[in-house]
C-alpha cells in the first residue's frame, strides 16, 4: 500500500463510492451469489483491506457510477485499483474478498429467500425483522439512509421468530458469522423498539451460544435500558448520526422531530452505566456536518463512556453522484477518535469488523501512536478463546447486574 494511504481512510472511500467489478471478478460465481434472480448481482461485497480492515463495498452499477475504484482478479489473487481522472492508475493493492455465504441461495421452510431475512457483514449476522424504517414510513427518513430510500415494495413484513432462527442456524452451520446483530426501525413505542425484538433475542439466547448486539432507538424511560440488558443484549447502539443540532434537523428529520438529540445523548449515557465498557456505541456520520462538530460529538460521547464509530456518508442513488472525501477534513477526525477513546480508557476490543464504520481501533493509524497493545486486544477478541471468554464474562456480569436491579425494585416495594 502507498505510505500515504491508510487502510481506514481507504475504507471510507470504498464504502462511500463503491467498487466497479472487472469482468474477471464477475466470472467468479462463488464470490457474488445471485439474490433476486439468475442474473442478479449483489448490492455489496465485503472486502478485507490491509491490516485486516473490513469494508462493505457497493457493487451495483447505479451505486458505483463515477467510482475510481476497480476490483480485478489475477489468477487466484484479487487487487483493488484506483484510477485518477486522467485514467492513470494511482494505487493497486492486494486484498481479500469474502465470498457471499452459501445460505443466500437457500429458502426457509416458509419459502422465503434466506438473504431477505439476514445478511452477513464482517463477523456479524445482521437481521432487521421489522423490514422497514419507522421514520421513512412517516415520511421523515434520514437523507443519507439507504434503508429509508428503499421502495415500499422491497420492505417485507416482520419475519416470524422460527424463520429467523432457521436462518441463523444456516449461517452458523456454514461458519459465515459469529455474532447476531439485530436492527429495528421502530421508534414510536415506549420501549423504543426493543420490545419488538425481545422474542427474537430470547429465542437466540435459548438456542445459540453467541453475543447479541442491537441497534434501536432510545426508549422514553430508562428502565427499558435495564430491561434491554437483562433480556440478554450484549452490545447496544442508539445511533445519533449527527451531533450538530441544526444539521441533525436538516438531515435526520425523524430523529430530531420524534426523539430529539438530547434524548439520544441521555439514553446513551445511561446505557453506558449499565452495559460493560466499550459495548455501547453511536455512529457519527462523517462528511455531513463540519469536522469540528463531529469531533465535539466524539468528545461528548466518550465523556459518557460511549464508543463513537465514524460512519460512512453513503447517499442513495437518487441523491446523485457520490463525491470524494476530503482527506484534510477526515484525517483529524479519525485521529481524534482514537485518542479520545484511549484517553477515557474505554474498551476498544468489542467494536470490530464493522463494515460500514471506522472503529477506534481502525482509527489508530491516524493517531501516530504505538498501537501494539490495541492490536493485541483486537486479536484476542478475534480468537475463539477470546470470544468464549467474552461470552462467559458477559453472562456473569449480566447475572450480577440483573440481581442488583431486582433487589433495588424489591427494596423500593414497587
Amino acid at each position: 500500500m502507498s505510505p500515504d494511504v491508510h487502510p481506514a481512510y481507504l475504507k471510507l472511500e470504498v464504502a462511500a463510492r463503491g467498487v466497479i467489478l472487472d469482468p474477471s471478478v464477475r466470472a467468479r460465481t462463488a464470490l457474488l451469489r445471485p439474490t433476486t434472480g439468475a442474473d442478479a448481482v449483489a448490492r455489496s461485497l465485503d472486502l478485507v483491506l490491509p491490516d485486516d480492515v473490513w469494508v462493505s463495498a457497493p457493487v451495483e452499477e447505479r451505486a458505483t457510477a463515477g467510482s475510481p475504484f476497480r476490483l480485478l482478479a489475477d489468477g487466484e489473487r484479487l487487487f483493488l485499483a484506483r484510477r485518477n481522472p486522467d485514467g492513470a492508475e494511482s494505487l493497486r493493492i492486494e486484498i481479500r474478498a469474502v465470498p457471499q455465504p452459501r445460505f443466500y441461495e437457500r429458502h426457509t421452510t416458509r419459502g422465503t429467500p434466506m438473504w431477505r431475512v439476514a445478511a452477513v457483514h464482517g463477523s456479524h449476522l445482521v437481521i432487521n425483522p421489522a423490514g422497514a424504517c419507522g421514520f421513512s414510513l412517516r415520511g421523515a427518513p434520514c437523507r443519507f439512509c439507504v434503508e429509508g430510500a428503499r421502495a415500499t415494495a422491497e420492505r417485507d413484513a416482520a419475519a416470524p421468530v422460527e424463520e429467523v432462527l432457521e436462518v441463523i442456524r444456516a449461517a452458523f452451520d456454514e461458519g459465515a458469522a459469529e455474532f447476531v446483530y439485530f436492527n429495528s426501525g421502530f421508534f414510536d413505542a415506549e420501549d423504543g423498539g426493543i420490545g419488538f425484538l425481545a422474542p427474537y433475542i430470547d429465542a437466540v439466547r435459548r438456542h445459540f451460544d453467541t453475543l447479541i448486539a442491537t441497534q434501536v432507538h432510545p426508549p422514553r424511560d430508562n428502565h427499558w435500558i435495564d430491561r434491554t440488558y437483562a433480556m440478554g443484549v450484549d452490545a447496544l447502539s442508539y445511533n445519533l448520526e449527527i451531533f450538530d443540532e441544526d444539521v441533525l434537523k436538516r438531515h435526520c428529520v425523524g430523529r430530531a422531530r420524534y426523539i430529539g438529540r438530547e434524548r439520544y445523548l441521555e439514553a446513551l449515557g445511561y446505557a453506558a452505566q449499565v452495559f460493560p465498557s466499550g459495548t455501547v456505541w453511536s455512529d457519527l456520520v462523517v462528511g455531513v456536518e463540519p469536522a469540528a462538530s463531529t469531533m465535539r460529538g466524539i468528545d461528548a460521547l466518550t465523556a459518557m463512556a460511549v464508543v463513537p464509530v465514524v460512519a460512512v456518508f453513503r447517499t442513495s442513488e437518487a441523491a446523485g453522484p457520490r463525491t470524494a472525501l476530503d482527506a484534510s477534513a477526515v484525517t483529524p477526525v479519525l485521529a481524534h477518535l482514537y485518542r479520545a477513546v484511549k484517553e477515557r480508557r474505554i474498551n476498544m476490543g468489542w467494536m470490530r469488523d464493522l463494515t460500514l464504520g471506522i472503529t477506534p481501533l481502525e482509527a489508530r493509524h491516524f493517531a501516530g501512536a504505538d498501537a501494539r497493545l490495541a492490536v493485541a486486544v483486537q486479536q484476542l477478541t478475534r480468537s475463539r478463546l477470546g470470544a468464549l471468554a467474552a461470552r462467559s464474562l458477559a453472562r456473569f456480569r449480566r447475572r450480577l447486574r440483573v440481581r442488583r436491579v431486582s433487589e433495588s425494585f424489591d427494596s423500593s416495594h414497587l
